[in-house]
């Protein structure tokens, strides 16, 4: 997936809980968090969780929550968008090298345990933790009142131990989902596919548009996003790799994110628009991967169709230089 980061494979098969009843784990050696994007971060996490159950001989555990803790919380989550649903958090969890992943489902009741009541109950009774390696902005708990400084008061108490790891630093800054989400709403995907460790990708299914695209040479492909809180890159055309359901090989595209000004009439309906280059036929109602490569211009308003069609041919040769 990544041009950035090479991952070492994962030599396990990845067991995923849903729930925390009845788990049989071999003096677990335990992280949590959402892991949304499940970026460089998140995997020097992870790959330390591994290390460190290796050498103690323990199943390494990664614990997360679905839904994400905030659409529960948020009076109006309509606005909240991130870097990834379960499924793809599954996917890319997977490459970690993680042997166990237990996911929590997250409800009202569960956000008011407190965080240590929260590691007595789940992390102790239900999980058994022997080791727990926590990150370094680590919030959890009631209200986030639990931090690492919790983890280390409870610790000596509930008969586990606790290592911290640092952050990771990339060129000055702090790798973290909200740093990667604002870069990506900036439509800054080279830099947050650095901090990612992979390009960004969407998920979703090809859906029927008003053809405008066909009526002037650049038939497009219209995208819904398989996930209602999926993080949309900002309005602009980029170069993009699409991967069609039951093709194996990949498709380059131009891809429109954006009102489209110059065909819209005044519509302010944001769309995903996809001239995939090197394909023909009906796409409607198939699923979709687009990965996100490179950014090529703003969205702009032209003066003519005419001006529209000339810089589409120019975004098209440009597509093909860049991705081939």
């Amino acid at each position: 997936m990544s041009r950035f980061i090479k991952f070492t494979p994962a030599f396990v098969l990845m067991e995923v809980h849903y729930g925390y009843d009845h788990l049989r784990l071999r003096k677990p050696v335990v992280t949590l968090g959402v892991f949304d994007g499940v970026h460089r971060g998140h995997r020097m996490l992870l790959n330390r969780v591994v290390q460190e159950a290796i050498v103690r001989g323990s199943d390494s555990v990664a614990v997360t929550f679905d839904p994400h803790p905030r659409i529960i919380l948020a009076e109006d989550p309509s606005h909240l968008r991130f870097l990834t649903d379960i499924d793809e958090r599954i996917t890319l969890l997977r490459e970690t090298g993680i042997s166990h992943l237990v996911i929590v489902p997250f409800t009202l009741k569960l956000s008011r345990m407190t965080a240590s009541e929260f590691l007595k109950e789940i992390l102790c009774r239900h999980l058994g933790v022997s080791h727990l390696v926590a990150g370094f902005n680590h919030h959890f708990g009631r209200k986030h009142e639990g931090t690492s400084d919790t983890i280390l008061e409870c610790s000596n108490e509930l008969g586990f131990t606790v290592s911290r790891e640092v952050a990771l630093m990339v060129d000055g800054t702090a790798v973290s989902s909200s740093v990667i989400r604002q870069l990506i709403i900036k439509g800054e995907i080279a830099k947050a596919s650095v901090l990612l460790g992979y390009e960004y990708f969407i998920n979703g299914r090809v859906v029927s548009g008003k053809r405008i695209g066909r009526n002037i040479g650049f038939p497009t492909a219209n995208i819904e996003p398989g996930f209602d809180y999926k993080l949309i890159p900002g309005d602009g055309v980029y170069a993009v790799e699409v991967r069609i359901a039951g093709d194996a090989s990949g498709h380059i595209a131009m891809l429109n994110i954006g009102t489209r000004p110059t065909v819209s009439n005044g519509s302010k309906t944001k769309t995903i628009e996809a001239h995939i280059i090197d394909f023909e036929g009906d796409l409607y109602g198939t699923k979709v991967n687009i990965i996100f490569r490179y950014r090529l211009r703003d969205e702009m308003k032209f003066d003519s169709v005419d001006s529209l069609v000339s810089q589409l041919k120019c975004d098209r040769e440009k597509t093909i230089n860049l991705l081939g």
